[in-house]
């Protein structure tokens, strides 16, 4: 089946950037208590399977595409806090929603 960009501006927090490029969580562990690391990797584990059963697979996108410092809330998991974006893309094949 044909794939197609959804959506090129998926800009996601680092937090989520670890978990979804590579399935690690451990950084949680520096800036949180152990349960405040595990209910937010729930939290982005959650968010990711939604954003995944409705509009696509996140896919790893441009590193150059990054941003240093924005306040814009993270794309995937909606955290509002301040900081660095990575740039993702979201990926749907072509056939009909």
């Amino acid at each position: 089946m044909p794939v197609n960009m959804v959506d090129d501006e998926f800009m996601v927090c680092t937090d989520c950037l670890m978990i979804i490029a590579n399935d690690d969580a451990s950084g949680l562990d520096y800036s949180l208590g152990e349960e405040e690391g595990a209910a937010r990797e729930q939290e982005i584990r959650k968010a990711i399977a939604v954003i995944q059963r409705e509009e696509g697979q996140i896919a790893v996108g441009d590193g150059d595409r990054y941003v240093e410092f924005s306040s814009r809330p993270c794309a995937c998991c909606g955290i509002r806090l301040a900081g660095p974006r990575h740039h993702f893309v979201i990926l749907g094949s072509d056939r009909e929603r």
